[in-house]
């Protein structure tokens, strides 16, 4: 039997009992047979009986709803949906999600596909986001000089400059991989910069876990001033088609979890939310300064 057939056959046995169960004392397993009363029974007649239902039906206390657990919007701390790797072919289908939403994201890119992909680039800027550095070639930094370092982020800086009009003051390092060669670099362009995930949410989006899997990664491990580690670069491009749908369905079920959604900025200290990185997630409307 079809859900659909199932609950009809309880609607209509509820019908049976209630027509019956509130009229002369008569039930479903009365000596009522084909709508004829049976003599026999000692019972009202039909008129009778039905008129007295109705009567009683009118003045039985009405049951009232339960109320609905509302959580109250950011009761429950802000977060930061980040991406790596972009910009890319699916990067535009990320940002109408984000724009209908009206979530602000923070977009670490990396500086051949920012090379590759301007108008993209210019459209994050454009619409409101956030945009930091995520190297130029995605070379993990524990094998790199500190020339070859500091060419890797100074290089993607002044590609997204060239664009934006703004020097990005975030970095996030490739592969999560940090380097004391790279630390140097940092610290010498007054950038800040580290892991900057929270210790919990690598969603694995690359690995091609599908909607499904991606919104239970960051349903589970959502908390106060996490970052949530996601990517719009060529390996979520090759994953099915259906994966980009968790990101709707995500938003809307952190947030009536409680969750509000801000953007990555730097902090005063190190967070150990995120790795110890000396980042925070702010509300994105608040004023940050830039530098150009």
């Amino acid at each position: 039997m079809t859900g659909k057939r199932l609950l009809g056959a309880l609607a209509a046995g509820s019908a049976v009992v209630v027509a019956f169960g509130l009229g002369g004392g008569f039930s479903a397993s009365s000596s009522w047979a084909g709508g004829k009363h049976d003599p026999d029974a000692g019972g009202q007649t039909q008129t009778q009986s039905q008129a007295q239902a109705q009567a009683q039906a009118k003045t039985q206390p009405q049951a009232k709803a339960s109320p609905v657990a509302t959580v109250a919007p950011g009761s429950m701390g802000l977060i930061a949906l980040t991406f790596d790797d972009g910009p890319s072919e699916i990067t535009p289908q990320l940002l109408e999600v984000l724009k209908k939403k009206n979530v602000k994201a923070t977009f670490f890119l990396q500086g051949d596909h920012v090379a590759a992909h301007p108008e993209l680039v210019r459209r994050i800027h454009d619409e409101g986001h956030v945009i930091g550095n995520h190297s130029w070639s995605h070379r993990p930094f524990d094998g790199l000089s500190d020339a070859e370092a500091l060419r890797e982020i100074t290089r993607t800086n002044e590609a997204i400059r060239k664009i934006t009009g703004v020097t990005p003051e975030l970095f996030r390092y490739p592969q999560g991989v940090e380097s004391e060669s790279g630390n140097r670099a940092i610290r010498s362009l007054g950038m800040w910069g580290g892991v900057l995930w929270h210790w919990e949410t690598d969603a694995g989006d690359y690995s091609c876990p599908g909607a499904d899997g991606v919104q239970r990664y960051l349903n589970d491990n959502a908390t106060d001033q996490a970052l949530l580690l996601l990517h719009d670069g060529n390996e979520v491009v090759d994953c099915a088609q259906n994966q980009p749908k968790y990101l709707p369905r995500a938003i809307d079920s952190l947030r009536e979890r409680g969750f509000e959604f801000g953007v990555v900025a730097s902090a005063g200290g190190p967070s150990w939310v995120n790795q110890y990185s000396w980042v925070r997630v702010i509300p994105a409307d608040a004023t940050v300064p830039s530098r150009r």
